[in-house]
């Protein structure tokens, strides 16, 4: 029998703008991973925000800093069933982005949890692309909010912890529901990743500096 997890008050999670000296056009919010259920606050050094870094980076590049990276770091890590407590944080975080920049358009790009986090988050007003990485996705899942999004979620043919079948289920019923997603499967990859990184980090930077900048 699962253990019970006595809900608690949302509280507001921890971010980091990283930006350059070029006027900003759009957000990217970046969700890391983390376990299904718990409320402990995730460490600056644990891996799964760390993993994050680099796909902030690459976003800067390619879009020569025109967009600029915000990287959540969860107060309370975990999905916990029906509370959501991820999306929770996300939606805070996003309503605050509005609030200081309502003109910038912002994209998400999670891993695992963070991909669900993403996912589900990107029904929120301002947001209008998401990059979901080896997410964790599940039958239950909503994908209406999604279908007028541009969506891109890339998956390892070797993922344990996230199934590809699981995965290839969620894409196929948000293209029945009408959306077009865009699906990148990176053979012989795991959950982690680690191998082929520069490949996991250009898919994801490229989706989304093409879907939040104007062309050219």
């Amino acid at each position: 029998m699962p253990r019970l997890l006595r809900r608690r008050p949302l509280e507001r999670a921890i971010h980091t703008l990283v930006r350059g000296e070029r006027p900003v056009e759009a957000i990217v919010v970046t969700l890391h991973g983390g376990p299904e259920r718990g409320f402990r606050r995730t460490a600056p050094w644990s891996a799964p925000y760390l993993r994050m870094i680099p796909f902030g980076r690459r976003v800067r590049e390619l879009s020569d800093e025109r967009i600029a990276i915000v990287h959540l770091r969860h107060t309370q890590t975990g999905w916990n069933g029906g509370e959501r407590t991820t999306v929770g944080q996300a939606r805070m975080l996003l309503a605050e982005l509005a609030r200081r920049e309502p003109t910038l358009p912002v994209g998400l790009l999670g891993h695992s949890l963070g991909g669900r986090t993403a996912l589900a988050a990107a029904g929120y007003a301002h947001v209008t692309t998401v990059a979901a990485l080896a997410p964790w996705v599940t039958p239950h899942d909503d994908v209406a909010h999604l279908i007028d999004r541009d969506v891109l979620i890339v998956q390892g043919d070797r993922d344990r912890m996230c199934p590809k079948p699981e995965t290839d289920a969620f894409v196929e019923r948000l293209r029945e529901a009408g959306g077009h997603p865009r699906y990148e499967v990176l053979e012989g990859c795991g959950h982690s990743m680690y191998r082929r990184a520069g490949e996991w980090h250009d898919i994801a930077a490229s989706h989304l500096v093409r879907t939040l900048l104007p062309r050219g």
